[in-house]
């Protein structure tokens, strides 16, 4: 019955696209839902998703586990488990070949590709019922993690629906409104909205008077019992600082890792007697990829596979759970390349990576605080001394106005000496269309094929929970 229903789907998809191979207006879309399963085979998912995570970032991020460690990432361990399905993910959007982080989430939270920029509105411009609605009227309780804004592509295609993914006010809105039970990131600018007027909207008291507790701080976050309220958890105002510069800046030791907030919202969503729907993203190696930062991606990847341990703890006692852990598109190309004669100096470099101890988004922040470079803090960020020439560059980038992502200039800057530090290469910084890894565990993904599109998973998830 599987293979009948994919490979229908598949040879009309096909035609549609034509010899370019790209994803067309209105190509027919169809799940992998199996015959009618009206109650399900698994009460809970747990959906792990790293947004932007090439397939060399994880071949980077494991042998440097392995030379630091002295053991492969828990990624890699998953593969010796005679319970898992590994599948090859097609990441396309409807627009183009290579899709965007709301296109992406789109295709899995409402089973159709729809044009990038917009999220679970196809098209036509008609609106699409993402997963969470879905698992609502089921009964089951719902929630976001995420290192990004909450608001964020990744999470909103699970949940919101709008033309245009730059609405986070509206998507905020709507998780009120759609009564999300849990919510844990970033983004406390879109909780605070001006309306272009005196007044200010604050969804944090909207959301407290529909009964949310709402936390802002590590401390507050591992203090909380299990409730039976409904939480808000935003810490910080955009996006959550990187894994890199948390780990060195004592200022920022309040702002829990991604690890410590996935075991917060398990702690408050099991137990439920209908199940559970949760999206985890690792959204920052994604920026990590546009800015070609060799330390932040490194350790945004580290972050996200400390998460799977939590996960297989939770289903070892949970078995009813179905988790899938996978990447919506590549970003940046990055590699781990060969370097020195014969490839020897690609393995040292992995030692030199650890002189890394902050972000270029970091130090982007502190020269744009002080509206100068400052070369000896880029040389306790990086172990890089700039020369006169790159110093110069720098700080004329730091005073123009019209650049806006001061971190990506910096990398550029300095590529020549982070590639003799990493032995890392780039493509872009820009999305991939890389076919990318999907694993899956538990009930339901048995249904999981060798390969499939993005927008397919969208019924095996739904066939598997029985909503």
């Amino acid at each position: 019955m599987v293979n009948k229903v994919v490979s229908k789907s598949r040879r009309r998809f096909l035609k549609g696209a034509g010899m370019a191979g790209l994803a067309t207006t209105l190509a027919p879309q169809h799940s992998l839902a199996v015959e009618s399963n009206k109650h399900g085979k698994a009460k809970n998912l747990i959906f792990l998703v790293v947004d932007g995570m090439c397939n060399g970032t994880l071949g980077l991020a494991h042998h440097w586990n392995l030379r630091n460690r002295g053991k492969r990432l828990n990624w890699m361990q998953l593969y010796e488990r005679a319970d898992l399905r590994r599948c090859i993910q097609d990441t396309a959007s409807n627009s183009s070949p290579v899709t965007d982080s709301a296109a992406a989430a789109s295709a899995w939270g409402s089973g159709r590709r729809v044009n990038n920029g917009s999220i679970n509105v196809d098209p036509n411009g008609k609106s699409l019922t993402p997963l969470f609605v879905r698992a609502k009227q089921a009964g089951k309780r719902t929630g976001l993690v995420s290192t990004c804004r909450i608001s964020h592509a990744t999470p909103a295609g699970f949940a919101a629906s709008v033309e245009n993914r730059n609405n986070e006010d509206v998507i905020v809105r709507q998780y009120l409104d759609h009564e999300l039970d849990l919510l844990l990131g970033g983004g406390a600018k879109h909780f605070k909205q001006s309306s272009g007027t005196a007044r200010t909207t604050d969804y944090f008291n909207a959301f407290e008077s529909a009964g949310y507790v709402t936390v802002r701080g590590r401390g507050e976050l591992r203090r909380l019992p299990h409730l039976n309220k409904r939480l808000l958890g935003i810490f910080s105002d955009s996006h959550i600082p990187y894994a890199i510069d948390r780990q060195n800046d004592s200022s920022l030791a309040d702002i829990p890792d991604l690890p410590e907030m996935f075991a917060a919202a398990l702690n408050q969503l099991h137990g439920s007697k209908e199940g559970f729907v949760l999206q985890v993203e690792g959204g920052r190696v994604d920026h990590a990829g546009h800015a070609n930062d060799p330390g932040a991606i490194l350790h945004e990847q580290l972050e996200f596979d400390s998460c799977i341990p939590t996960a297989l703890d939770f289903i070892e006692k949970h078995p009813d759970t179905l988790l899938i852990v996978t990447t919506d598109h590549g970003t940046g190309g990055c590699q781990l390349d060969g370097h020195g004669r014969r490839y020897n100096d690609s393995g040292p470099a992995l030692d030199r990576m650890n002189q890394f101890r902050f972000s270029f988004e970091w130090l982007e922040k502190h020269f744009k605080a002080s509206g100068n470079f400052d070369s000896q803090l880029l040389t306790r960020a990086t172990g890089i001394t700039a020369t006169e020439a790159q110093a110069v560059e720098i700080q004329e980038a730091i005073k123009d106005p019209n650049i806006n992502y001061l971190n990506s200039r910096m990398t550029r800057a300095f590529a020549k000496e982070l590639t003799s530090i990493s032995a890392t290469g780039w493509s872009s910084n820009s999305h991939t269309a890389e076919n990318v890894e999907l694993l899956a565990m538990g009930p339901g993904s048995e249904q999981v094929p060798g390969f499939i599109q993005n927008y397919e998973l969208f019924g095996l998830m739904t066939d598997a929970l029985g909503i």
